[in-house]
């Protein structure tokens, strides 16, 4: 057995990614990279991107969230840029219906024709929809669609 050996390429990995966090290059809320850049970025096999975003998993810096990716641990600051388009749109409709662009309890126009007004595709505005739908500002009515809720969770009617 060799002694001095170089730490393995995931730890490697890991402790630039760790450095990137703690000096907040990827700010808490934000997005890490995507596998298939990392593995550009840094010259290595996807296993090895694996390994070193399990260990920072575990350490507690890095959410994975299923079909979204993997995200820095800790609540975004409140004028942070959204860190994806899909919560670019979310954010744009959770404006027009605080706004009232669209009333509590009035459908929201389809996927195709939110798709054209924010020049996205309909994968992106159907994410964003989740993303309201999770927060309570929208319902789904089975067979009918997506409408504003009666009452977003954060806003109380004062009658």
């Amino acid at each position: 057995m060799t002694q001095g050996k170089a730490q393995p390429a995931y730890a490697t990995l890991a402790s630039d990614l760790r450095r990137r966090i703690t000096t907040g290059e990827y700010p808490p809320g934000g997005m890490i990279p995507s596998e298939t850049a990392l593995m550009e970025t840094y010259g290595v096999a996807r296993g090895t991107v694996r390994q070193a975003l399990a260990e920072l998993e575990r350490e507690g810096l890095v959410v994975s969230h299923m079909g979204r990716g993997r995200r820095v641990q800790g609540q975004a600051a409140e004028d942070a840029k959204p860190s994806t388009r899909y919560e670019d749109v979310a954010n744009q409709l959770r404006a027009a219906i605080k706004s009232g662009e669209f009333p509590p309890d009035v459908r929201l126009p389809g996927e195709p024709v939110l798709a054209g007004r924010f020049g996205t595709a309909r994968i992106t505005v159907r994410k964003a929809l989740e993303l309201l739908q999770q927060e309570g500002l929208i319902v789904v009515v089975p067979s009918k669609g997506r409408f504003v809720a009666t009452g977003p969770p954060d806003t109380k009617s004062e009658d």
